[in-house]
């Protein structure tokens, strides 16, 4: 992906840069784009457009343009001038300078959703979306661990210290035939205790006996990330789940997401985003709520889940999921 990147999107410099308003490289460069405004460079951000001048400049890569922004009104192909031996005349003027120049002191993180570890040095922060660290005196979280043997979340537990996380108990969710240990407090200071399944492990985030105000999915397969980076709204501490939009280049033309959006719009109809079990920070509370509905609607394993459906998908010969 990155190689496909254009290397003057890769190396432009941010429209929130500081710039030398005084060098003749910026003045010719601010004046070939009121030269543009008429024409289809017009449709590109400033910032963007004058990298791509430069790299034509310098390497004599001319920009791709879209097709659609190169027709005129009449819906015919407009013709731009070939700019390249002026460009490479301006760079050689002035390349020896290094007209462009990094610093620490300002940084572009591209609105990318950070807590205040992630911050650098810098003084000058663009695109960045800052919110609030989990803040232990405020949200208790446990841990639930979906698991299929004796021993395989012992990895995870015997680790966990190690990480910086924010779980003050752990639950492991154990068939009814496997032993639970009697050493968790071996493997990590956290409280941990097991709990045998009364249900079908796909039951699991309803069946967990938690007794903390929040907590989250994971399985025995998983390690915990050695920081685990929860953020919150600052001022009313709500957490922020990353999520899919349910759209058709995101999750339609996928058919099991598709059925996952199905089943979520017959529960909640106005149902439009797609959130993976093991990125939310679930609400003990609300999922209580939600579960006791979900098994009042579709049984208490979701047996009912498609009733009425199953008979109509298995005459059209379609696989819809499992029989819960």
């Amino acid at each position: 992906f990155y190689e496909q990147i254009p290397l003057s999107l890769i190396h432009h410099i941010n429209g929130n840069a500081i710039y030398n308003t005084s060098h003749p490289l910026l003045e010719r460069l601010v004046g070939q784009l009121e030269v543009e405004a008429p024409c289809p460079y017009n449709s590109i951000p400033y910032d963007y457009r004058m990298s791509q001048m430069v790299v034509e400049g310098a390497m004599g890569i001319v920009p791709e343009l879209a097709p659609k922004i190169m027709l005129n009104e009449e819906g015919e192909n407009i013709t731009l001038s070939n700019n390249t031996e002026m460009f490479t005349k301006w760079w050689d003027m002035h390349s020896a300078d290094t007209p462009f120049k990094e610093t620490p002191v300002i940084h572009n993180y591209a609105a990318t959703n950070l807590i205040p570890r992630h911050l650098g040095p810098e003084y000058i922060i663009h695109g960045a979306k800052l919110y609030a660290p989990w803040n232990p005196t405020k949200t208790s979280i446990t841990l639930v661990i979906a698991e299929w043997s004796h021993d395989r979340s012992t990895y995870l537990l015997s680790h966990l210290d190690e990480k910086d996380h924010p779980f003050s108990e752990v639950v492991v969710m154990l068939p009814p035939s496997i032993e639970a240990h009697d050493d968790y407090d071996n493997m990590t200071v956290v409280p941990t205790r097991s709990q045998h399944r009364t249900a079908p492990d796909y039951m699991d985030l309803c069946e967990a006996e938690v007794n903390t105000e929040w907590f989250m999915l994971t399985n025995s397969y998983h390690k915990v990330a050695s920081h685990v980076d929860l953020m919150f709204v600052p001022g009313n501490f709500k957490p922020v789940v990353p999520f899919t939009p349910a759209t058709y280049a995101f999750c339609f033309k996928f058919p099991y997401c598709k059925e996952s959006v199905n089943l979520a719009q017959r529960f909640s109809p106005g149902h439009e985003k797609v959130v993976l079990d093991f990125d939310i920070l679930y609400h003990t509370d609300t999922r209580d709520a939600f579960c006791k509905e979900w098994k009042e609607r579709f049984g208490p394993e979701g047996e009912n889940l498609y009733k009425g459906r199953r008979k109509k998908k298995a005459l059209e010969g379609k696989i819809i999921g499992p029989s819960g």
